[in-house]
């Protein structure tokens, strides 16, 4: 049991090292809403959210958009709607 604890540290150390990057990027696009970062368009709507995850988002509020211009779907941190 000890060995598995060496094991799965690393592991937990990578997961909250990606959600945390995640999150900051999230945080970065949001700012530049409703201009798509992709394209620049301004033409930026709400997307339906799709799945457990993204619905589970909604706690951290990272809500999916769409370009109406290039048509990408992205994330991002939106406090005010």
């Amino acid at each position: 049991m000890h060995n598995l604890l060496h094991i799965l540290e690393p592991g937990v150390i990578l997961i909250a090292v990606i959600v945390i990057c995640s999150l900051v990027f999230s945080m970065i696009r949001g700012l530049q809403i409703p201009q798509c970062f992709y394209c620049g368009a301004a033409k930026v709507r709400p997307a339906r959210r799709a799945g457990f995850w993204e619905t589970a988002a909604i706690v951290l509020l990272i809500r999916p958009y769409r370009c109406a211009g290039c048509r990408v779907r992205f994330h991002a941190l939106r406090l005010f709607e």
